[in-house]
């Protein structure tokens, strides 16, 4: 298997992660409730830990970016289908936008 596509596995975990960390953040409230209050810093940590593996074979614009944005959607994901909440069209927007950048910023 490549460098470059181990490293791509590492920013997916990563992201993962990252969405999860949010996630609870989000059940901490506030991190009134310790139990995802801790469970959100551990995945924060184990996520930047991924990252760090990701950046050995992909620059660090690209992980961080591909990490961020992607990180962003699936949130945005979660946050639909687990707490009802969503964006509106401008918010919509600005993800395709985001979106696109990416694509141009991995591809371009």
């Amino acid at each position: 298997m490549s460098p470059s596509l181990i490293a791509l596995g590492w920013v997916m975990l990563a992201m993962a992660l990252d969405v999860v960390a949010n996630v609870m953040l989000k059940y901490s409230q506030g991190f009134r409730r310790r139990a995802p209050a801790l469970a959100s810093l551990v995945c924060v940590l184990l996520a930047f830990t991924a990252l760090a593996q990701a950046v050995r074979h992909l620059d660090l614009a690209v992980a961080y970016a591909l990490w961020g944005g992607f990180g962003i959607l699936a949130t945005l994901t979660a946050d639909a289908i687990l707490f009802k909440q969503g964006l509106g069209i401008r918010g919509l927007l600005g993800i395709a936008v985001l979106m696109s950048g990416l694509i141009l910023l991995k591809f371009g």
